[in-house]
């Protein structure tokens, strides 16, 4: 059984607060290791997070939607 490693990577911009009752935080994080070093993503997390936090994400090629302000 082969236990795969995840990518670190380091929140560079907390975008804002998402889902239906604002339980998840988007933020811009920027790859540190790997074929994709350097890129920056912008992903969903949960749980408290400030900028400079490390994430270890098991998958880089996933992106989610921009939040769009309220009308």
């Amino acid at each position: 059984m082969s236990e795969e490693r995840g990518t670190p990577t380091e929140v560079i911009e907390i975008v804002g607060r998402t889902g239906m009752h604002g339980e998840s935080i988007q933020v811009k994080c920027k790859i540190l290791e790997g074929v994709n070093r350097g890129r920056i993503l912008t992903r969903n997390c949960i749980g408290p997070i400030k900028t400079g936090d490390i994430l270890v994400l098991t998958e880089t090629a996933r992106e989610v939607r921009k939040l769009h302000s309220r009308r």
